[in-house]
């Protein structure tokens, strides 16, 4: 069943017409094969080996010709191993960008806002946890998404811990007319906010 959904979504997505830039990259993307926990693993450590041989050529830039060859072989492979893992997520941040559509930013700013936490979360996973990779990147691009909403979705921008602090006080509010069963008094919002 996996495998027939897998197989249907690029074919769903080839079947649209090009009406706008999103359908275009929604196309593109879907010929992208999503990866299996193997393989995000075995990119994983590629690209963390590539990271070790760029660390080494620059450190160390008297190094034997041969030895230069091969760090840089293992580097470009590390190059491309962290390409494949953000050109087989990309799907996953369109999921997460559409959530936050209506927000003040076009879908294509979240996508490419998301793109960006995309991009950290590659450079920061750790595949010795277990955890599979897109459970750790959907984070790093929730996180992504709502900065950019927070910092560029507003005409009058107010800084992120200051949006934190007004979403924490609506949701408090929601939590408060649940409980009560009417809407808080200032007095009882305040008490409760600190």
């Amino acid at each position: 069943m996996e495998g027939e959904v897998r197989a249907s979504v690029p074919q769903i997505v080839e079947e649209m017409p090009l009406h706008d830039h999103v359908q275009l990259y929604l196309r593109e993307m879907a010929r992208t094969a999503l990866l299996t926990a193997e393989e995000e693993v075995d990119l994983a450590k590629r690209y963390e080996a590539g990271l070790e041989a760029e660390r080494v050529l620059v450190e160390k830039p008297k190094l034997a010709a041969k030895r230069k060859r091969e760090l840089f072989k293992v580097d470009r492979d590390g190059k491309r191993a962290k390409e494949r893992l953000v050109q087989a997520n990309l799907r996953l941040v369109v999921s997460v960008a559409k959530r936050y559509q209506g927000q003040g930013l076009p879908l294509l700013d979240l996508i490419q806002e998301g793109n960006l936490g995309l991009l950290r979360a590659v450079e920061k996973f750790d595949y010795r946890r277990g955890y599979k990779f897109s459970t750790y990147a959907t984070w790093w691009i929730r996180q992504a998404v709502g900065r950019g909403v927070a910092d560029k979705g507003r005409t009058i921008r107010l800084p992120v811990h200051m949006m934190e602090r007004v979403r924490r006080a609506l949701s408090m509010q929601r939590d408060l007319a649940e409980s009560f069963g009417r809407e808080p008094t200032l007095e009882e919002l305040a008490g409760e906010l600190g």
